[in-house]
């Protein structure tokens, strides 16, 4: 199973090819790391570490960074300690890491919201989402499923995108916020089908939902997880992901739907200060990849209706980073969400 699990991994980040010459120099200046430090890499970890989750305690990020924590606490032999610091979106748990000393005793759990989406949105945010940070291995991942109402209008993707352009602006979509997985999933559902949309945002996934349901808005990019919690009254017309879902198999790939190139997915990583021992990632990396084999593991990442995706090595996940990095650029640029006060 966990042969299966790795390969799955795979498949997700070959969406990494065709770097450029100048991405794989970054990658090369990230991993660069001093000898004194390596000198200590083999009896890492020499202490208790910290595991900073920038967001507060009982959301998903803080659940499945929790599990992450104590996977790594009984393989590695030290208490890894969980310290949820809140404030401005991820911002100031994210700073703290970024200034920590590079020898893997601070690390931090990672999503799109911290490493991709408020350093592009946010001038001078006060970390450097690539040179700032090392990449461990990424760890699971949650594609955005394109819900409507059960029994409405729209059965299949290709007659959602159809009235769309027929009627440009007219039909609605609803996300938890502005700059949002579900809003950038949106954003790039639009720019790839040739749509426009109108964006109505909420403060929280589950109002969107429920405003879907009751025909307030047409559409809601979300997770899987949000089209489970109500399947009776709602649908899924795709995943965007490359593989059916383990938790909806008649759901479509968005390829089967008639959009191939729609995939986006809401993740989470291990994330370590850049000048970190490669020894000491890859020690970390390992030790998550003979924890998630076991039964007990998985079903804890399925309690959160998330696949697991391990990266195959250090190197893939931060290439992996940097293209996502890549695509959220675009996608914010084009939702016109750069703030430069």
């Amino acid at each position: 199973m966990l042969r299966k699990i790795v390969s799955y991994s795979a498949a997700a980040l070959r969406l990494t090819a065709g770097l450029t010459a100048g991405l794989t120099a970054v990658l090369a200046m990230m991993t660069a790391t001093p000898a004194h430090a390596q000198a200590d890499a083999d009896n890492y970890p020499a202490k208790p570490v910290r595991v900073i989750i920038p967001f507060a305690a009982g959301g998903s990020t803080d659940i499945l960074g929790r599990l992450v924590s104590e996977l790594l606490n009984k393989e590695l032999g030290q208490p890894f300690l969980v310290v949820n610091v809140t404030g401005a979106g991820g911002t100031i748990g994210a700073i703290q890491v970024a200034k920590a000393a590079p020898d893997g005793h601070t690390l931090m759990i990672g999503t799109p919201g911290t490493i991709i989406n408020n350093p592009n949105i946010n001038k001078d945010i006060g970390y450097d989402p690539i040179k700032d940070y090392q990449g461990v291995t990424s760890v699971w991942s949650q594609p955005a499923v394109v819900i409507v109402r059960k029994g409405g209008r729209y059965s299949t993707l290709k007659e959602f995108i159809a009235d769309a352009r027929k009627r440009p602006g007219a039909l609605n979509y609803g996300s938890s916020g502005v700059g949002a997985f579900n809003h950038l999933s949106a954003e790039l559902f639009s720019m790839l089908a040739g749509v426009n949309l109108t964006h109505v945002p909420y403060k929280g996934v589950a109002p969107a939902v429920t405003d879907l349901m009751a025909g307030n808005v047409d559409v809601v990019f979300s997770g899987i997880s949000s089209l489970l919690s109500a399947s009776e009254r709602l649908a899924g017309l795709a995943i965007a992901a490359p593989t059916r879902s383990a938790y909806s198999s008649t759901l479509p790939t968005s390829a089967e739907a008639g959009l191939p190139d729609y995939h986006y997915s809401s993740w989470g990583g291990l994330f370590s200060t850049a000048g970190t021992p490669p020894r000491v990632t890859e020690k970390l990396r390992v030790a998550i990849v003979k924890s998630v084999g076991q039964d007990m593991v998985k079903k804890r990442f399925e309690d959160q209706a998330v696949d697991l995706m391990i990266s195959e090595s250090v190197a893939d996940f931060q290439r992996y980073v940097v293209a996502e990095y890549k695509k959220g650029t675009q996608l914010i640029a084009r939702a016109k969400l750069k703030n430069d006060n």
